[in-house]
């Protein structure tokens, strides 16, 4: 049973990890400027469903909604895999994006059918699946994509929840636990208009002018509505995303570190699968020209090197606090985003930065859970776990759209309807990714949790 979950959990990490590989082949396939749609709506609709989804299982049952959740993922690879216009591959992964209610629905079912003796066990099993997903999503998408093409990847997607799915339906019990909520559909409705229409007016700014009447409007429209969730989630008995958990240093410094962790994250994968396939014959300051299965020679070793770093915050937080090993973590990710920057030609300096940033990425991934943890008061920590969720999807949303939105002001050439980026959009989004990472660096410094031993720490 155990296993089972851990699976369920992995499956939604290769949403992300057997996909980011296959989006060169997406771009050229559908000759579209706008792949940073595949990622960015597939996380943003996760970003807003996923609280959702968790009252509703809170209400009708976990194991109903593991179910419904893993047939969202089958169906919208389903439809990706099928799709014949990027309209429809769009669709597809809005459907998949429901899939992402996935991890928390299995930790907090974890919770209700495990023994406390065993919960802390289960619960690091799961964590370390995930972890493994970095590891060995990159080789499976390379043989699949240079096989089968993206589609061999979305049928794999496709196939993986079924099976899974299966195992759930006879094997999971259902919680016997039941609490009572209502759902805060409107704030949901609001929250996520405002957020869509900010991905949209950036991932269009490029192309409309910065300055120009529909960037502009697209950011008057998204502040109003801001204004009008705001406003709505004060009034509301079951918001969507608790405001009153906001306040505070301890809580708001760690949004931050989450919001620029994830980002930072975000934009490394996306850009390496980029450098990496990226004809050399071009002549541009990139490109190694090789397959997506080579990707697995940077990404392979970078996983492993993240997992470590996972294993060590563990063993730092119980004597030094969380806070030491997330400062370091963004201190690394921001020298290694400064190194490819200025080093993305060659594959020796690409698997240096690369490997130095994965070192921070696993700290900084372990650290910010135990920060949580500290910075919350017990009552409040899994509302303010969903919140943190949902702002580290945002923080990998937004970074990925700007990302991409810098990169088509830098545009060298145009292949078959494809954009080929010029070398300087890449320096410009890594220094961005350091930038990030330094905002990380200083919002963990300024941290007044996380400096004891985690024992010690916990609120109540």
């Amino acid at each position: 049973m155990l296993v089972i979950l851990v699976l369920l959990s992995e499956e939604v990490a290769y949403a992300f990890n057997l996909v980011t590989p296959a989006l060169p082949n997406m771009a050229a396939t559908f000759q579209t400027p706008d792949i940073a749609w595949v990622s960015t709506l597939f996380t943003l609709t996760g970003a807003i469903s996923a609280p959702l989804v968790g009252k509703l299982a809170d209400r009708d049952g976990k194991k109903k909604w593991l179910l419904i959740t893993t047939g969202c993922m089958a169906v919208g690879s389903l439809i990706v895999a099928l799709a014949p216009t990027f309209p429809i591959v769009l669709i597809g992964r809005a459907v998949e994006g429901f899939g992402l209610a996935i991890v928390p629905i299995v930790y907090s079912l974890m919770r209700d059918i495990f023994p406390k003796r065993m919960l802390a066990v289960a619960v690091s099993l799961a964590t370390a699946g995930i972890g493994v997903t970095t590891i060995t999503g990159p080789i499976f998408a390379g043989l699949l994509i240079d096989n089968f093409g993206y589609q061999g990847v979305f049928f794999a997607l496709a196939i993986f929840p079924l099976i899974i799915g299966a195992l759930v339906l006879l094997v999971v019990p259902e919680s016997p636990i039941r609490v009572p909520t209502r759902i805060d559909w409107t704030g949901g409705l609001l929250l996520g208009a405002t957020i869509a229409v900010v991905l949209f007016g950036i991932g269009e700014g490029g192309t409309w002018g910065w300055t120009s009447w529909k960037t502009l409007s697209c950011g008057a429209l998204a502040i109003a509505v801001f204004i009008v969730w705001i406003q709505q989630a004060k009034r509301s008995d079951h918001p969507l995303i608790d405001l009153s958990v906001l306040r505070g240093r301890p809580i708001v410094t760690t949004l931050i570190t989450q919001f620029t962790g994830q980002a930072v994250i975000a934009l490394q994968f996306v850009l390496l699968s980029f450098i990496v396939q990226t004809p050399i014959a071009l002549g541009l300051t990139y490109g190694l020209g090789e397959t997506a299965g080579f990707m697995a020679r940077i990404t392979t070793p970078a996983g492993v090197a993240s997992v470590l770093m996972g294993l060590l915050v563990g063993y730092l937080a119980e004597r030094r606090g969380a806070r030491l090993p997330n400062w370091i973590g963004f201190a690394l990710m921001a020298a290694g985003s400064l190194v490819l920057a200025f080093s993305h030609k060659e594959f020796v300096p690409i698997l240096a930065g690369y490997l130095i940033y994965a070192f921070g990425g696993g700290l900084i991934s372990a650290a910010i859970p135990n920060l949580v943890i500290a910075a919350t008061p017990v009552r409040l920590q899994a509302v303010t776990a969903s919140t943190v969720n949902v702002v580290g999807s945002l923080g990998s949303a937004v970074a990925v759209q700007i990302g991409f939105a810098i990169l088509a002001l830098n545009v060298a050439t145009v292949i078959d309807g494809s954009p080929i980026y010029g070398g300087s959009g890449f320096t410009t989004v890594y220094i961005l990714a350091a930038a990030l990472a330094v905002i990380g660096l200083v919002a963990t410094l300024l941290m007044p949790h996380g400096r004891k031993p985690q024992s010690t720490e916990a609120l109540t």
